[in-house]
């Protein structure tokens, strides 16, 4: 038994993390702070909130595909060692301070910056804005439909922009959204028709 227990200890621990956080407050445009709390499986909650309003709370669930891919960001980043180091220290423009932290098994990491020259941590940011703009499509979607009808054909062409630029942290989650536009009648034949192709598309790739 002894034995045993010595062999364990010696065997490398796997890191892992119990909740990740990042919030990114911004000097300028609509929102003013952006932050997302994420499960290791994908689930947690979304805040927003533009000037002058209250936060939004939104509950997210990514989709298999983009949980793997954020766990692998997350170990990218040897789970958000050495923090401090995360700032370049280079005089740019206000891209907003982030701050990140992950809570697991070894404690709370953390680190805070504007603008940083290591790709895994690019990568992180990249992913973490891809769920905000996923948000901000369905908040503005959810709006045209009650409010603007006519402008829809408009997003969908915002949202096939932002695929393109791979701007979209979980494309699969963008399904709901279309499948709405697709089965609502009261919308034009065209914009129904567009949303129904993106979302065959983005299916086809989920198979491939």
């Amino acid at each position: 038994m002894k034995l045993l227990l010595v062999i364990l200890l010696l065997l490398p621990q796997t890191q892992s993390f119990t909740r990740f956080s990042y919030c990114v407050e911004k000097s300028r445009g609509l929102y003013e702070r952006q932050c997302v709390d994420l499960s290791p499986d994908g689930r947690g909650q979304v805040r927003m909130k533009k000037r002058g309003l209250d936060e939004i709370k939104l509950d997210v669930a990514l989709s298999p595909t983009a949980r793997d891919r954020f766990q692998g960001i997350i170990a990218a980043t040897n789970y958000v060692e050495n923090g401090e180091s995360w700032e370049s220290g280079r005089k740019v423009a206000d891209l907003g301070k982030k701050h990140v932290t992950l809570e697991s098994t070894f404690g709370k990491r953390e680190a805070e910056f504007n603008y940083s020259l290591r790709k895994e941590v690019n990568d992180l940011v990249g992913f973490v804005e891809g769920v905000f703009n996923e948000e901000m499509i369905g908040l503005d979607i959810d709006n045209a439909i009650q409010f603007d009808k006519l402008a829809i054909p408009k997003q969908l062409e915002h949202i096939e922009t932002e695929l393109k630029s791979n701007r979209i942290a979980d494309p699969e989650r963008l399904v709901p959204i279309l499948d709405k536009i697709q089965s609502d009648a009261r919308l034009i034949n065209y914009a129904r028709a567009r949303a129904g192709k993106m979302k065959d598309e983005i299916l086809s790739k989920k198979r491939q």
